[in-house]
């Protein structure tokens, strides 16, 4: 009998630009599966509305309170709330998120940030989750591995994680790139093994205009943590007809 744990990793939904079906089929899973732990790892709230493009034009001043992103992330966080009520929830802002609409009110109406705050947007408190800042470092987990959005950028899969696993000197799960690559690096002498993993996004890709080629991935990622210590992450990827397998099990929207 194992005491091994489950948990669940999901980046980059981009409210309101995600794809419907790619969140209903990572909602399902969680239904299945049951995680004991969920971390959503940044820019789930895309923050159009206070991108830098808004914040430049004092007359398109707005209040991100019904804002589509912030709408449709307290929706998810509760979704997931009511799924796992009793799971570790942790929420981790992105570079979009509440960095964008916490940079765009201090610059617009700072007084606003005495009673508009991320949980006020988002309510993650009421759902449940733990709230982690874009600017802090990244958080530990379980065993050797820890969560944050990223900060690395760079056109090919695996090699932001990589940038930040050995900026940072941990074993790390993040999204923020978009797309899904692993990376190890053993150190013989100390035998010190370091690993990490950015998981892909849930994005309707139609709908994102940050770039023309979009080398990116959609997915997420589980991990069975053994006797609550070791991660063994997975990458769960999602197919165009929206398929994915999760332990030995198809899924389909």
């Amino acid at each position: 009998m194992t005491n091994d744990l489950k948990w669940m990793m999901v980046s980059d939904v981009h409210f309101p630009r995600h794809d419907p079906r790619k969140v209903e089929l990572f909602l399902k899973v969680m239904k299945w599966w049951k995680p004991d732990a969920v971390d959503l790892l940044g820019d789930i709230d895309d923050a159009d509305s206070t991108s830098r493009w808004a914040s430049e034009y004092p007359a398109e001043f707005t209040i991100p309170v019904s804002d589509g992103g912030v709408q449709g992330t307290k929706e998810f966080l509760h979704q997931i709330n009511k799924i796992v009520p009793k799971a570790d929830k942790h929420f981790h802002d992105g570079n979009h998120g509440w960095t964008r609409h916490g940079d765009y009110l201090a610059k617009k109406a700072p007084a606003f940030l005495e009673f508009i705050t991320p949980d006020s947007l988002y309510d993650y408190k009421n759902a449940g989750f733990n709230w982690h800042e874009y600017d802090q470092e990244p958080v530990h987990r379980f065993g050797d591995m820890y969560a944050h959005h990223g900060e690395s950028i760079s056109k090919h899969a695996g090699e932001s994680v990589r940038n930040d696993v050995n900026n940072w000197g941990v074993s790390l799960v993040r999204g923020h790139s978009h797309r899904m690559g692993t990376y190890f690096q053993t150190y013989s002498i100390t035998g010190q093994e370091l690993r990490g993993f950015e998981i892909g996004h849930l994005t309707d890709i139609s709908k994102m205009d940050y770039t023309i080629t979009k080398n990116w991935q959609a997915g997420f990622a589980i991990g069975h943590v053994e006797n609550g210590n070791f991660p063994h992450i997975q990458l769960i990827q999602i197919t165009p007809d929206y398929t994915c397998y999760v332990d030995g099990k198809k899924f389909s929207v």
